[in-house]
């Protein structure tokens, strides 16, 4: 099945139009979940034709597709945000820029959220968290480079980035999800800057 879009929007109503579908889109998946969801459910939210969203999406897995795409791009961007403000911070200012984008900035709304993982292998997006997932590690790996002198001296910042990646990211997940043992995302957030500036300070042969 082609999950890909028809076209893509030149002009600034048609990518307004886009816009306001996919943003339907991802309210109608976090209010029903991808089985009640339906292409003429999405028009009705976005204000368009059903015949105007089809000239950009196919069927209801291009649309949920859409959605995983949109918002993995701006999750990516806040971290290349991040990445980019405060050339002149410490060591503990990157850390907490960059727990603050996967905590606080996060865009998945906790639902949302757990929508996007259940439908993402069903809309051809397997690989998708993979590739988000390399992509944030290679942003990660530019700000920790740049406090290089900062680092344990037997830290690879590389291997670093991608353990912090998967701390950040198991870590905003389950505060997005209301952590089952009920520490608020704040304090999960605090110990998980606790935690990263222990690891990268602290060489592996230190007592």
């Amino acid at each position: 099945m082609d999950v890909n879009p028809r076209k893509i929007p030149r002009q600034s109503r048609a990518q307004a139009t886009v816009r306001a579908i996919v943003e339907a889109t991802a309210q109608v998946l976090t209010q029903g979940g991808f089985e009640a969801m339906t292409t003429a459910r999405v028009a009705e939210r976005a204000g368009v034709s059903v015949g105007s969203l089809y000239q950009y999406y196919p069927n209801k897995q291009a649309l949920a597709a859409a959605v995983v795409d949109h918002y993995g791009e701006v999750f990516a961007a806040r971290f290349a945000e991040a990445v980019a403000a405060g050339p002149d911070e410490t060591l503990a200012e990157a850390v907490d820029a960059l727990v603050a984008t996967a905590f606080e900035n996060h865009p998945h709304d906790p639902r949302l959220h757990r929508v996007l993982i259940e439908i993402a292998p069903r809309v051809g997006r397997a690989d998708h968290r993979k590739t988000l997932s390399a992509r944030i590690a290679m942003l990660i790996e530019q700000k920790l480079r740049r406090h290089a002198g900062d680092l344990a001296a037997d830290l690879d910042p590389a291997e670093a980035a991608a353990m912090l990646e998967a701390v950040l990211e198991t870590a905003a997940h389950r505060a997005l999800e209301q952590h089952p043992a009920g520490l608020a995302a704040e304090r999960l957030a605090a110990q998980c800057r606790r935690l990263i500036m222990a690891y990268l300070t602290c060489a592996a042969d230190r007592p």
